[in-house]
C-alpha cells in the first residue's frame, strides 16, 4: 500500500486499491491454476492483505476512541470500551498476519497447496469485507458523532465474526494461537 492509499476513499487511493486488487487477484489465480508460486510473491500478498486490514482497523479504532471520549452515558461508554478492546486485539492479530498466511502455502520447489490456498482466500475475503463494512459504519458514526446501543451490539457481533474467521484462518495455515 502506498501512503496515498490510506483507506479514505480518495480517487488516488481508489486507483491504487484497484491496481493492488488486480495484482493480488492475478497472483492468487495464477497460483491456483498452476499450483505454483514463489515465496516472495505470496509474502507480497500477505503484506497487501495485512496492510489493508491494519489501515482500516486503525481508522475504526480512532473513531471508536473519539466517540468513547465524548460519550457520557455509562452503559454506552462500557460497550464502546468493549468494542475498542476487541478491535485492538484484532489490530494486533492483523499486524501478525503479514508473516503468517500465503507464504505458508508455498512448499519446496514453489509448489502451492491449491485447496488450502482457496480456503485461505475465502477467509481473507470475509475478513476484508467485514472490515470494509465496519470502516463504512465508522465513517457514518464519525459524521453523526453518536452511536446507539443497538449499533454497538451489532458492531460487537461483527467483531466476533471477525475473530471466528481469524480462528479458521489459523486452522488453515496450521498455526492456532
Amino acid at each position: 500500500m502506498t501512503s496515498e492509499s490510506n483507506g479514505d476513499g480518495g480517487s488516488t487511493g481508489k486507483a491504487e486499491q484497484i491496481k493492488e486488487a488486480r495484482m493480488l487477484a492475478s497472483r492468487l489465480q495464477r497460483a491456483i491454476d498452476t499450483g505454483r508460486s514463489t515465496l516472495t510473491k505470496m509474502r507480497e500478498v500477505d503484506k497487501l492483505v495485512s496492510n489493508r486490514l491494519i489501515t482500516q482497523t486503525a481508522y475504526i479504532l480512532k473513531t471508536i476512541d473519539n466517540l468513547r471520549d465524548r460519550t457520557q452515558k455509562s452503559s454506552k461508554r462500557e460497550k464502546l470500551n468493549k468494542i475498542y478492546l476487541k478491535l485492538l486485539d484484532l489490530f494486533n492479530e492483523f499486524k501478525l498476519m503479514e508473516d503468517r498466511g500465503y507464504g505458508t502455502m508455498v512448499r519446496s520447489s514453489n509448489i502451492v497447496d491449491a485447496s488450502r490456498l482457496d480456503e485461505l482466500i475465502d477467509v481473507d475475503t470475509e475478513l476484508l469485507s467485514t472490515i470494509a463494512l465496519l470502516y463504512k459504519l465508522a465513517s457514518k458514526i464519525s459524521v453523526k458523532k453518536s452511536i446507539s446501543l443497538n449499533m454497538c451490539k451489532e458492531i460487537l457481533c461483527m467483531i466476533d465474526d471477525l475473530l471466528l474467521a481469524l480462528r479458521r484462518r489459523y486452522n488453515i495455515i496450521g498455526t492456532v494461537d
